[in-house]
């Protein structure tokens, strides 16, 4: 294996460019209720873009979660980005469900090949001095990139609801393409060798240290997901259906407070120990969904945003105290296959949930199906959230 050349500029090109491909992903979301006006998308076609973008994700996960490990980080992370520019140019076509739905199954793709190999990247260029910094980089891009993806779109749509929709994936596609050019650039961290076509394999092991744990935590990490997953693919219908507004830029701070906040608040509770950021993460959470039942009552977008901030600062701790509670527990050279074996377990929980929802919408209505989904995220989070706390205690982290 080569010898990183580690220096602040390589380490936050490459973490700009992760930015960036996960930013990507959030673009759609203030959008949908453009589409839905403008062309009759249904929000059954809504939910679905949201699982269909799951499903591709999962399998570059599960299948190609290690193969820049054997062809190199530039070889894997390169067309990943630019993959995210071509799906950026389908959904720049949107008129119907159709494109959309193609457009983020390969926006799926894209950042499901950009987590693994551009995420393995950041870590192999963080500064020595830095130690924990590539971590925060890669647990914080995924929602802050989305969190950013929507504001700026929502700002768009704001401004020239017409021509937003176009406009915005071809901004963020030329993004794309810069990011591809300077990560061709940076220099390489690992030696091509073989076993590509082998690493192939989908393959998930969960090491038998793990395993006592590994499905409370795993229930809970999932409500976390099946909450983003709501907050992407309802929250902006629910702001202007629901709670009163008028303007769609509302839509897109519906969908930014929540994952704003979880990395925001995972970071300053960095020092906690993993079981108490566990307890605290479920217990914080658990009251902020309950507050999203209470602000679709009272029709309130203010006590939504409090709700969100409260909910993604709980999504934030409990996740940080999850991961670590599984990884410590996780013996050297087993954290690739625990950590794909907890996010594939949690899209496939947020995309079945998305499908459900968007089926359960159309027969009862929006306020109620948000509700009830919440009412499910709670119970998930309790249960969850005590299992992984009483389980972990039994052996201290």
């Amino acid at each position: 294996m080569t010898r990183p050349a580690r220096s602040g500029v390589t380490f936050t090109v490459a973490s700009v460019a992760l930015l960036v491909t996960c930013a990507a992903a959030g673009v759609p979301a203030p959008l949908y209720v453009v589409y839905a006006q403008t062309y009759g998308v249904s929000t059954v076609a809504l939910t679905g873009a949201f699982a269909i973008y799951i499903v591709p994700l999962m399998v570059a996960l599960l299948c190609c979660g290690s193969l820049s490990d054997h062809l190199g980080r530039r070889r894997v992370a390169v067309p990943a980005v630019l993959v995210g520019a071509l799906a950026c140019g389908v959904l720049a076509t949107v008129d119907s469900a159709a494109p959309l739905i193609a457009g983020r199954a390969v926006q799926g793709l894209s950042v499901g090949l950009a987590l693994s190999a551009l995420g393995a990247l950041v870590v192999d260029l963080e500064p020595a001095p830095r130690r924990g910094l590539a971590g925060a980089v890669t647990s914080g891009a995924p929602p802050g990139g989305i969190a950013l993806g929507a504001l700026a779109s929502g700002a768009a749509v704001q401004v020239a609801p017409a021509a937003a929709p176009v406009v915005s994936f071809v901004v963020v596609a030329a993004l794309l393409v810069a990011a591809a050019v300077a990560v061709a650039l940076l220099p390489e961290t690992v030696e091509r060798g073989p076993g590509a076509l082998r690493s192939l394999r989908p393959l998930v092991r969960v090491p038998t240290t793990v395993r006592p744990v590994f499905g409370a935590v795993c229930l809970l990490v999932a409500a976390t997901y099946v909450l983003g997953g709501f907050t992407q693919a309802l929250a902006p219908a629910l702001a202007v259906t629901v709670l009163g507004r008028q303007d769609l830029f509302s839509g897109a701070l519906a969908v930014a407070v929540y994952h704003l906040a979880g990395p925001a608040a995972g970071l300053a509770a960095s020092r906690l120990r993993a079981t108490h950021a566990l307890g605290v993460g479920s217990v914080v959470l658990a009251v902020g969904t309950t507050g999203y039942v209470g602000a679709i009552a009272l029709g309130s977008f203010a006590a939504y945003l409090a709700a969100a901030v409260v909910a993604g600062a709980g999504f934030g701790v409990a996740f940080a105290g999850a991961m670590r509670v599984l990884l410590d527990r996780s013996p050297a050279g087993a954290h690739a296959g625990t950590l794909a074996a907890v996010y594939l377990f949690c899209y496939l929980a947020a995309a079945v949930a998305s499908l459900l929802a968007g089926v359960a919408v159309e027969a009862w209505g929006l306020a109620p199906v948000a509700s009830a989904l919440c009412g499910v995220v709670v119970v998930m989070v309790v249960a969850g959230g005590t299992g992984s706390v009483l389980r972990a205690r039994a052996r201290p982290a």
